[in-house]
C-alpha cells in the first residue's frame, strides 16, 4: 500500500471518528441522567415572613401525594396542589370523618399541569388526613401530622 493511500485512509477513519463523536454515534453506553432536584420533592414546609406555613405537595399519574406526610405546628397553613399529572384530574380534601377537627377548605379541582391552593388554621395536634377524592381508593391519601 503506497503511504499515499495509507495517509488519505487513516484521515477518512479520523474525520469518520470525530464525526461519529460529534453527533453522539461512537458512545454505546449514554451518560446516566441526572438525579431528580428533591428538595422540591422532599416537601419542605416552610414558615414565611408573616408566619405562614407552606408546603407543596405534587400529584402525578401515579396516584400518589409528593410528600405523603408532612408535620405543621398549630397555625396557619397553606398548601399548593401541584399537579404534574400528564392525565389525571385531582383534588385534595380533608375527609371530616377521619380528621381530629373540621378542615372544610379544600381544593376540588385541579387539571392537569394545573396548580391550586387552599389556606386553613389548625390548632389540635394530631394527625390530619387528607384524600384526593378522585382516586382515595386507589391509595391517593396522605397525613398532615400537627405537632404539639
Amino acid at each position: 500500500m503506497s503511504l499515499f493511500l495509507a495517509a488519505r485512509r487513516w484521515m477518512a477513519l479520523a474525520f469518520m471518528t470525530v464525526l461519529a463523536v460529534a453527533i453522539g454515534g461512537c458512545d454505546s453506553s449514554p451518560e446516566p441522567p441526572e438525579p431528580p432536584d428533591t428538595a422540591a420533592v422532599e416537601g419542605a414546609v416552610t414558615v414565611g415572613p408573616d408566619g405562614v406555613q407552606t408546603i407543596t405537595l405534587i400529584s402525578g399519574d401515579d396516584y400518589r401525594f409528593l410528600p405523603a406526610e408532612f408535620t405543621v405546628a398549630p397555625g396557619q397553613v397553606r398548601i399548593t396542589l401541584d399537579n404534574a399529572a400528564t392525565q389525571l384530574t385531582h383534588s385534595l380534601a380533608f375527609p371530616p370523618d377521619v380528621s381530629p377537627s373540621n378542615i372544610v377548605e379544600s381544593i376540588s379541582v385541579v387539571a392537569p399541569g394545573e396548580v391550586d391552593k387552599l389556606e386553613f388554621t389548625v390548632s389540635t395536634p394530631g394527625e390530619y388526613a387528607f384524600i384526593c377524592s378522585f382516586h382515595e381508593a386507589l391509595g391517593h391519601t396522605g397525613v398532615m401530622t400537627v405537632a404539639a
